[in-house]
Formats: structure tokens, sequence, C-alpha cells
């Protein structure tokens, strides 16, 4: 979009947590509300330092054992394309999300490395000309190894 277009439009915060290791892990990434899903995954996948080398998908639930709804659908396996199905679904169809519920970002289906995503209650900012979003504004806590090293582990 050109500058002229941008004036007017609100940059988003979002802060992305990974609830399961034992010392905090966040990152806090400013995204327009219009990003699709596909580009929210790409820049969680930046902020960790991940490879984007599997499946994931975005679902909505109380806890991480309750999917409520699955963005973009319930997968067909045998199809399931997340980049076709999360390219055409922006991030502003899920909020304000239902009371209770929680936005969750799953990535690989074997280590299953689950994300919990939360639209921050800071008033939006509008966009700064120069800026590229989604662009990642805070981080902490050290990132976690997609690969670790198993100790007595033979390739």
């Amino acid at each position: 979009m050109d500058d002229f277009n941008n004036k007017n439009q609100v940059i988003w915060t979002l802060r992305v947590k990974l609830p399961q290791t034992q010392s905090e892990c966040v990152w806090v990434i400013e995204i327009e509300p219009t990003a699709t899903f596909l580009e929210l995954h790409e820049a969680i996948q930046d902020a960790v330092d991940f490879d984007n080398d599997h499946l994931f998908e975005f679902f909505i639930g109380r806890h991480p054992g309750n999917r409520a709804y699955t963005i973009g659908g319930e997968p067909n396996w045998d199809t399931f394309n997340p980049v076709r199905t999360y390219q055409n679904v922006r991030i502003s169809s899920v909020w304000p999300l239902p009371t209770g519920m929680k936005l969750y970002y799953l990535f690989d289906f074997g280590d299953n490395w689950l994300f919990q995503i939360n639209k921050t209650r800071h008033k939006d900012k509008l966009i700064q000309p120069g800026i590229v979003y989604p662009r990642v504004i805070e981080a902490r806590g050290k990132n976690p190894e997609q690969y670790p090293d198993w100790e007595g582990y033979e390739v």
C-alpha cells in the first residue's frame, strides 16, 4: 500500500508466549489488523528463529486441549495446505475473541510447539511511515531451540 492509504491505518500489538517452557518466552509483535494468519505465522517464525519447515494451525479455545474453533475450518488432513488456508484469512476476523477464549498457534504437529496469542489492551497505534510491519518490538527470555541437541542421540 502507498503512504496515502496507510495514513489512518492502525497497528495492533500482539503478545505471543510459549507457555510450556520453564523460563519466560514472550515476543511482542506489532502487526496490521488486515494482515493474514499466514503473515502472522511468518512473523512468529521470524521472532523465534525457527526454520518454518512444518505444518501449523491456529485455533481458538478456552485452553489448549479445547479446540472450540479452528481458524480456516477443520483441516482435511489428506489435502491440508496451511499456506492456502491462512493466506486468505485476516487476523481481524477473530477479534474480539468470545469471552473466556484464547487464540493458539500450533507449529510442528510432531514436536507440538504451542504458542498463545493475545491482543494487548494498549490503544491501537497509527502506522508509522517507513516502518515495515509486522515487526517484533520486544522479546523476553531466550528463544527456544527448534532442534535441541539430544545427549546420546546419533543420526
